[in-house]
């Protein structure tokens, strides 16, 4: 018997099949057919996942016995499985007994399927891992997507809805009860909802509090009542609570032609931003006019890059200015895009470029160029002002960021007493954490940073205590009632002096009419940012107001 040629041959034929019972006896028959196998009987009693195929708890692969006849003994191999108990093999012989030669034989035999369906099991669970949700075991938006495009091969995926949903208010309750909690009661949500769908809808995890779902057209409503509110168990200090889960949907109802099968999440991710940031409403139906203007973003990503070479973005001023001399003091720099003539509105690009990261690279556009127009003024003899210069949240996923800032400030020879770093303040924890070491670092090289929109967030007083910054910009929505109550003037008053007293600069922007400048200067704000003095203005026009100075 020649080992080495069997081993081969066995191994060869092994890997040509799906890993099974049947396709290990087949391999064994066909690479030693001298033996005479009379029954191949796998025991997976004790770890029904060693393999997939398998159906029963106890296999017979192969009898040949006669009538009346009776085997000889089995060799018995015993695999252990981590946590899964342990696979028992066992391999009768075709006479009485097996020679020595055969029970070595057979015993190799036994080791490489062994560590082969091992492999296979273990390049299958990799595949699943790739396609679930660790925390819940739910299709993550791979696993989802693969199911989808099944449905979709099938012609089944027109009878569903798609749902991209979160859960409103969740950070909350995670804070209430601590992360590992937090995670608990997302495992406990994605249960609940596993039991209410059927059997062929899918319900997908994305991760943190976001959901997708495929559910049956004719149970929209009853779905939609159900994610309104859920009642889940959730624990603290050994105490039990119930929790109201409720939940802010994105709905796409999928057509008869649909081909696309990214949408199926990308749509109703769409329609969930609309009901988060612009309706409020806890559900948002996939439009016409939604899908017209996410296809308008799209060509906004294409002719990005191509604007950003060809300089089609220009630096526009607002300027800032003290009303108690009506001096131009400061001014924010601001960004308009000028395509074939054409000016598109920042509302139109500015959204889908910090969704997709461009923002970035036209937040360092800003910067040089308003680095450029300072030096070029000093250079003719003009003072500047400090420049205000926004940058995204974005951002601060680059560790680097403030000592790029830094560089190109270097680079044009400027002061920076001329450059103020404008952020927009967050509720996100990691983005929090990654703001502050930001504003440290803008601090330590002595450049000066601004809060924009504050008092929009809920966040405010924490923005105080934590972040090192100079300037405090109040948001427009504090003066933007026709009528200034007294209590507007109590809450401005408060942050101008908690402000004032940290050694904090204030300014107010949005200032429009007589009433609101006079009501900003009763709080203690004389520093002014909106269109009682100026609009944005182009280099050339905010040229003429550095020369002029007073308003």
């Amino acid at each position: 018997m020649d080992k080495d040629r069997l081993i081969l041959e066995y191994c060869r034929l092994l890997a040509n099949e799906p890993i099974s019972p049947a396709s290990i006896h087949k391999a064994i028959s066909e690479t030693a057919p001298e033996f005479h196998l009379k029954r191949l009987i796998w025991d997976i009693t004790e770890a029904e996942k060693f393999m997939p195929d398998s159906r029963e708890r106890v296999i017979t692969v192969f009898d040949g016995l006669e009538e009346g006849e009776e085997p000889g003994e089995p060799l018995t191999f015993k695999y252990r499985i981590e946590d899964e108990g342990i696979v028992t093999a066992k391999i009768f012989p075709g006479t009485v007994e097996w020679t020595l030669e055969e029970k070595e034989m057979m015993e190799i035999i036994g080791y490489i399927t062994f560590f082969y369906a091992a492999k296979v099991r273990f390049a299958e669970m990799i595949k699943k891992g790739a396609l679930t949700q660790f925390l819940t075991g739910l299709p993550n938006s791979g696993g989802f997507i693969v199911r989808a495009r099944e449905y979709l091969r099938l012609d089944k995926l027109k009878k569903y809805n798609s749902f991209y949903f979160n859960l409103r208010g969740f950070g909350m309750i995670s804070r209430r009860y601590g992360l590992r909690e937090g995670d608990n009661i997302i495992v406990r949500y994605a249960k609940k909802l596993k039991e209410f769908l059927l059997p062929d809808e899918v319900l997908g995890h994305l991760g943190g509090d976001n959901f997708v779902a495929l559910v049956k057209k004719e149970r929209l409503k009853e779905f939609l009542d159900y994610t309104s509110c859920i009642m889940i168990k959730a624990y603290r200090n050994d105490a039990e609570f119930t929790v109201r889960i409720m939940a802010r949907l994105g709905v796409y109802e999928i057509p008869d032609d649909f081909h696309n099968i990214g949408e199926v999440i990308g749509l109703p991710a769409v329609a969930l931003g609309v009901a988060r940031n612009v309706t409020h409403e806890p559900v948002v139906f996939v439009s016409e006019e939604m899908l017209k203007r996410v296809n308008w973003q799209k060509q906004i990503e294409q002719m990005f890059s191509p604007a950003i070479r060809n300089e089609e973005f220009e630096v526009y001023y607002q300027p800032k200015v003290d009303s108690r001399t009506n001096e131009l003091v400061g001014a924010e720099a601001l960004v308009r895009w000028f395509h074939d003539g054409q000016m598109i509105a920042p509302g139109d690009f500015i959204p889908p470029l910090e969704r997709e990261g461009g923002v970035a690279l036209l937040d360092f556009y800003v910067l040089r160029h308003v680095c450029a127009d300072i030096r070029h003024w000093i250079d003719e003899g003009i003072e500047p002002v400090p420049v205000s210069v926004n940058f995204s949240r974005r951002d601060l996923t680059n560790p680097d960021l403030a000592m790029q800032i830094d560089e190109i400030i270097r680079t044009f020879g400027i002061d920076r007493k001329y450059i103020q770093i404008e952020v927009t303040e967050t509720i996100n924890a990691r983005e929090n954490s990654m703001m502050i070491d930001f504003l440290n670092r803008l601090w330590e090289l002595k450049i000066s940073t601004a809060i924009d929109d504050f008092g929009s967030g809920f966040s405010s007083l924490g923005t105080l205590r934590n972040f090192k910054v100079s300037v405090l910009k109040i948001d427009r929505s504090f003066i933007n009632n026709d009528v200034l109550t007294e209590r507007d003037e109590i809450i401005l008053t408060d942050i101008i002096h908690m402000a004032r007293n940290l050694g904090i600069a204030v300014i107010t922007e949005g200032v429009e009419r007589k009433d609101q400048l006079e009501f900003v200067n009763k709080v203690g704000c004389y520093m002014i940012q909106g269109f009682y003095y100026d609009r944005p203005l182009p280099k050339l026009k905010f040229k003429e107001r550095l020369i002029k100075r007073i308003y």
